[in-house]
C-alpha cells in the first residue's frame, strides 16, 4: 500500500492498537494525526513517526464532546489541508455487574465509544468526499455477542456496528467506502493488569474469551478465528 501524499487520522493513537496502526501508517508514506486524551502518549508515538522520517501532529481532545471532535477535524485540515482516512480505534471499557454501573460511567463509555466517532465522521465526511476518502471504525466481537459484565462496552460496540452500516449505506453513492473492524481480544495498555473481577462466573466468560490468547496489536492481521485474536472484516460499502 501506499499512502504517500495521504494523511490518517488515528484516534487512540497514545498507545496500544491506535498506536501500532499509526506506526503501520507512517511506514506507508501517510501523514499522521494523532488523537487521544494524553499528550504525553500523543508525543511518544509522534516521536516513534519522526524518528523514522515521518510527519505528523499530536492533537489532544475528549472525544466523549461533540465540540473536541469538531475542532479535531480543523485541526487536521489545518496542519495538513486534506484528509483522506479517518480511523475511529479509542475506546474505554470496564468490568461491572449491571447493579454497580453508575450512571456516569455508563455516559462516558457511551459517549467515547460511540457518540465520539458519530460526531468525527460528521465533521470528516465533507473532506473525506472531497478527497474519496475512507473511514475505518473498530468494533469488537463485542459488537456481535453478549459479554458478560461489560453491557456498556457491548451496548457501544453494537451501537458502532449499526452506525457504520447504516452510514455506508446512506453514502453508497458517495466516493467514501467505511468499514468495520472487529477484532478479538488484544494485549494493550487498556488491557494489560486487567483481570476478571472475583464475582465473575467463568461459565459465562468461557462464552467469548476464545481459545487462543490475545495477540498484539502489531500482530492483528493474523488469520486467527472469530473470538480468536484476529479479525473479522465486515466490508460495508
Amino acid at each position: 500500500m501506499d499512502f504517500a501524499g495521504k494523511v490518517v487520522l488515528v484516534t487512540g493513537a497514545g498507545s496500544g492498537l491506535g498506536r501500532a496502526a499509526s506506526l503501520a501508517f507512517a511506514r506507508e508514506g501517510a501523514a499522521l494525526c494523532l488523537v487521544g486524551r494524553s499528550r504525553a502518549k500523543l508525543e511518544e508515538t509522534g516521536r516513534l513517526i519522526r524518528d523514522a522520517g515521518g510527519r505528523c501532529v499530536e492533537l489532544a481532545c475528549d472525544l466523549g464532546e461533540p465540540r473536541g471532535c469538531r475542532e479535531v477535524i480543523e485541526g487536521a485540515m489545518t496542519a495538513f489541508g486534506r484528509l483522506d482516512v479517518l480511523c475511529n480505534i479509542a475506546a474505554d471499557v470496564m468490568f461491572h455487574r449491571l447493579a454497580d454501573i453508575k450512571e456516569e460511567e455508563w455516559h462516558r463509555t457511551i459517549a467515547s465509544n460511540l457518540s465520539g466517532p458519530f460526531f468525527l465522521m460528521q465533521a470528516a465526511m465533507p473532506h473525506l468526499i472531497e478527497s474519496s476518502g475512507n473511514i475505518i471504525c473498530v468494533a469488537s466481537t463485542a459488537g456481535f455477542m453478549g459479554q458478560a459484565y461489560l453491557a456498556p462496552y457491548t451496548a457501544s460496540k453494537f451501537g458502532l456496528v449499526g452506525l457504520t452500516l447504516s452510514l455506508a449505506m446512506e453514502m453508497m453513492d458517495s466516493p467514501v467506502r467505511i468499514n468495520i473492524l472487529s477484532p478479538g481480544p488484544m494485549r494493550t495498555e487498556m488491557t494489560q493488569g486487567m483481570s476478571f473481577p472475583d464475582f465473575a462466573d467463568p461459565r459465562l466468560l468461557a462464552r467469548y474469551t476464545g481459545m487462543r490468547p490475545p495477540c498484539l496489536p502489531e500482530n492483528g492481521g493474523a488469520k486467527l478465528d472469530h473470538g480468536g485474536g484476529g479479525e473479522v472484516l465486515l466490508r460495508a460499502a
